[in-house]
């Protein structure tokens, strides 16, 4: 048997995936004759998937309508001694206008079994466990993604999944990482990042690797904006019609001022994870666009996307369904986290009966 020994790391591709930016994988190997091919990397679903546009690989065998041989076909990591293994692939007639991209590599954990790629490496001792770690690198010329598939657990602060009930088997979260999202804090100093300023949330926070927005419920702007003290001087609120979602764009002289504004830290699991202001803006050259998307909810779901991802290391955990988290500044909040939650079910216990 293989053992997959370490990491194998790959080129993240210009960002471009219709309106999103995501995470790109190159020099994956896919077919029994091996055909390089890109895939996005997907925490959203378990499933592996190829685009099916006439420039794309399998695009003939498919439309010949031989299926079977994508089907079940293998996979390997170029760059790496890494044998090929049999591998469940999916088809999607979606039409891109990156033409650069061939399909998805699920990263996502399903209710029933976990995900095809993980299961699949597990059976055949290629690795010891069923866990993942992503490493989003941002380099000077080029970004790259690690990821460790024989990753030392250690070190990582946990949040066990939601159990989702509140989505349906066709929604479009139902396979991705979802934990309890149970406060926000914001603030920079050690006065100002205590559990008696946090503001309680309540809500579920998905991790998906596919945008580069942080998604947040329209019912918080007013705390995020009334604590960086935003001006319509400096910046425009505006709003996508399309999509129903608001976002501040700012002159570029505002890019000194962001440095001092405050840090907004995600309370998950008893712990406090930073993104600071300047993390959250992106210049175009003419604005500099906050990346936090208000948008309406009534799911109260959070969105933490590449932004978050870059900040810190995740961990995925197929086979205990809990996801972990490494680096930036983390905040523990846990025996207050432990107190509070004990209330709330007392609470509600009360409530009830």
């Amino acid at each position: 048997s293989l053992i997959i020994s370490s990491l194998f790391t790959l080129i993240i591709s210009p960002p471009s995936y219709e309106e999103y930016s995501s995470v790109f994988l190159d020099k994956i190997r896919i077919g029994s004759q091996s055909k390089e091919i890109s895939l996005i990397l997907n925490t959203l679903s378990s499933k592996t998937l190829l685009f099916t546009n006439s420039k794309r690989p399998y695009a003939q065998e498919i439309q010949r309508g031989r299926k079977s041989d994508v089907l079940i076909d293998k996979v390997s990591f170029a760059g790496e001694k890494i044998e090929s293994f049999p591998f469940n692939l999916g088809i999607d007639e979606t039409k891109l206008n990156n033409k650069n991209i061939q399909g998805e590599f699920g990263l996502g954990i399903d209710k029933e079994k976990t995900n095809d790629l993980i299961d699949i490496l597990f059976e055949n001792q290629m690795i010891t466990k069923k866990v993942i770690e992503l490493d989003l690198e941002e380099g000077d010329k080029e970004d790259r993604v690690v990821l460790n598939l024989s990753p030392n657990t250690n070190d990582f602060t946990y949040c066990d999944l939601s159990n989702k009930n509140y989505l349906d088997t066709d929604d479009y979260y139902y396979e991705s990482w979802i934990c309890k999202l149970s406060h926000i804090v914001i603030g920079s100093t050690k006065a100002e990042l205590v559990w008696n300023n946090t503001i309680e949330v309540k809500g579920e926070v998905a991790f998906d690797s596919r945008t580069k927005y942080i998604y947040v419920p329209k019912d918080y702007m007013k705390y995020i904006t009334n604590l960086w003290d935003i001006n319509s001087a400096e910046c425009k609120l505006v709003h996508e019609l399309a999509s129903d979602e608001k976002y501040y764009s700012c002159s570029l002289g505002m890019k000194n001022r962001i440095t001092s504004m405050h840090s907004i830290y995600f309370i998950i699991g008893g712990f406090g994870y930073r993104l600071k202001a300047q993390d959250l803006f992106e210049n175009d050259g003419k604005h500099l666009n906050c990346v936090i998307r208000f948008f309406n909810d009534d799911k109260n779901l959070w969105i933490l996307g590449v932004p978050f991802l870059r900040e810190y290391k995740a961990i995925f955990d197929f086979e205990y369904a809990k996801i972990g988290f490494k680096g930036g500044d983390i905040l523990n909040f846990k025996q207050d986290y432990e107190k509070w939650s004990h209330e709330v079910a007392e609470k509600e216990s009360q409530f009830f009966n």
